[in-house]
């Protein structure tokens, strides 16, 4: 309706502005005179039916005006209101692509559901795989101020760097909020936030079975990265003697018959793939660039990740491998064992520095396993603080370790082997030696912080001051099992 009214407007307009523009020119010549420096026309000359028609136009456009206003105003909302949705839809959008551009998915898994981000342990150098959080339910936790701080911002200490400009990030502020906006989008519904916490709850559970397990593998694969520097440096000559040879044969200039037109002649395949009985045959002996042979010592070198690329070719066959044309795979495969001596070039040129690193994470996990600090004594937390019954002992360390321990437990997040006493600190503060009953007085105190989370500059507990760090739990955990978790951390043994 709106739009209607505004092209009206604007043809009434023209017309009379041509009408004005013609009339003004009409009877004009070189000689008049300005009509500004002339007698106008006289009183009764003016006060006739030409006036008449100049005030009934002047009516009429006024009458115009008094009703296409208020009847643009009516179709103005709808169209303002049109807008602010267009412009969210166009946030939102633009706040996707920020997502995409940034791989927000490389740590906090596709959807955002949360995932896994590469991290090196501050403590030990090792490498580990950082429990990312998920974020389609982070406004089930932290309203918006809170979830644009840690995006600007970041967090330190752990693999989430700061986006912002004010946090030296590459995001500006108008990328911050549509990121922000997109967020907002794509939250999940309360109910599916319940059960995914009950989720996390029952697999923190299953993690406290399988924690040895897990500090076990952690040993092993550190074992494995000295002992790829123990062999780096005849691994490194091996490597480099395959490559070598392997890209003289695939670059060599073509000689031979290429009869089934892959880029390789005839000749070099079946050399490649069997081994030529000179004297037998006749033909030149070029055992030493036969890929098949080079693939296969490779795969008897013990070395994994070279001899993963071991594979043989059927000059018979253009795309005997299955996967491309022969000459493409070749080269593919050239291609990486050239990566794998720029790996090996490194480790060799830093081996002393590599080496010593590898060996102090490997005593700090050997520690760990000794010191145990990851375990659980369920029934001395169960004796201590729930009458004996383990399985309110088991459900509340599971409520902690699933949704507490991260902010709450130094290296939580960084897996079993990393982390520390239950309760020992990190984002959050230390929990153990009854800190919580001296920071609330009371449960009903002490829940109701936990339902609500910490708000910037809100008082809190005990001359507690909030930092909008602790996330509010009202709405995705049970009363019962906010009570249970609340008496496990009120009580007396925490591991």
């Amino acid at each position: 309706m709106s739009s209607m009214v505004i092209v009206v407007a604007a043809l009434v307009a023209i017309g009379w502005l041509a009408f004005l523009v013609a009339n003004g020119m009409r009877g004009r010549s070189q000689d008049a005179v300005a009509p500004n420096l002339s007698l106008y026309k006289t009183d009764d000359e003016l006060e006739n039916r030409r006036l008449d028609r100049v005030l009934g136009v002047a009516v009429i456009l006024s009458a115009f005006l008094a009703v296409s206003l208020p009847v643009y105003y009516l179709g103005e909302r709808n169209r303002q209101a049109s807008f602010e949705v267009e412009f969210e839809d166009v946030a939102i959008e633009r706040g996707q692509y920020h997502v995409a551009e940034f791989a927000c998915a490389g740590c906090h898994g596709e959807g955002l559901v949360g995932g896994v981000a590469s991290y090196v342990d501050a403590r030990s150098g090792v490498a580990v795989s950082w429990a990312a959080p998920s974020l389609n339910d982070i406004f089930l936790r932290y309203d918006r101020d809170e979830v644009r701080f840690w995006l600007v911002y970041g967090r330190a200490n752990s693999p989430m760097p700061a986006w912002g400009a004010a946090g030296n990030g590459p995001m500006n502020d108008a990328q911050i909020e549509e990121t922000l906006d997109y967020l907002e989008s794509i939250q999940v519904g309360q109910a599916d936030a319940v059960a995914r916490a009950d989720a996390q709850i029952t697999a923190a559970i299953a993690g406290l079975e399988t924690a040895d397990a897990s500090v076990t593998s952690s040993i092993q694969a550190q074992e494995e990265l000295i002992t790829f520097y123990d062999n780096a440096p005849p691994n490194r000559d091996l490597v480099k003697q395959y490559t070598e040879l392997a890209e003289r044969v695939l670059e060599a200039p073509d000689e031979g018959v290429d009869a089934n037109n892959n880029g390789v002649d005839d000749l070099a395949e079946w050399e490649a793939s069997y081994k030529i009985d000179t004297d037998e045959d006749g033909l030149a002996d070029r055992a030493e660039e036969e890929l098949t042979q080079i693939f296969q010592a490779a795969q008897d070198s013990g070395y994994a990740p070279f001899s993963a690329l071991a594979v043989a070719f059927d000059p018979r066959n253009p795309d005997s491998t299955g996967l491309d044309n022969d000459n493409v795979v070749a080269h593919s495969k050239l291609g990486e064992m050239k990566q794998q001596l720029v790996t090996l070039d490194v480790a060799v040129d830093n081996l002393d520095r590599l080496r010593g690193q590898a060996a102090e994470g490997l005593a700090f996990l050997q520690a760990a396993a000794d010191k145990s600090l990851y375990s659980f004594d369920l029934q001395a937390i169960a004796d201590a603080t729930f009458g004996g019954d383990v399985d309110k002992a088991t459900r509340a360390v599971g409520i902690y370790q699933g949704l507490c321990a991260r902010c709450h437990t130094s290296g939580y997040s960084e897996g079993p082997a990393f982390a520390q006493e239950a309760g020992a600190g990190s984002l959050g503060p230390a929990l153990w030696d009854g800190r919580p009953n001296v920071q609330f007085l009371t449960a009903d105190d002490m829940k109701k912080f936990l339902s609500e989370g910490s708000q910037l500059g809100v008082g809190y507990g005990v001359n507690g001051i909030g930092r909008g760090y602790m996330p509010a739990f009202g709405m995705v955990l049970s009363e019962a099992d906010l009570d249970l978790v609340i008496q496990y951390l009120r009580g007396e043994v925490l591991r």
